[in-house]
């Protein structure tokens, strides 16, 4: 899961995350910000905002729709 982090962090994309956002678990798209020792601040799903995730939160990540992880 971390890899999939620091992947979004530093080649700023977008991965796909299972995650509990306000008590209910949902899979949208993250794009990682920044990184601290609690969890992530990203851009969840479509919002403009950026929003802090702990890391006891996130579940799963992959790689995006149409993202295999090349250059």
């Amino acid at each position: 899961m971390k890899r999939f982090l620091r992947y979004s962090r530093e080649k700023e994309r977008k991965i796909r995350a299972v995650m509990q956002l306000d008590g209910q678990m949902v899979q949208r798209t993250l794009l990682v910000l920044s990184e601290d020792e609690t969890g992530v601040t990203g851009l969840v799903g479509a919002k403009k905002k950026p929003q802090h995730v702990p890391y006891e939160d996130i579940f799963s990540c992959d790689y995006a729709r149409g993202d295999h992880g090349e250059e």
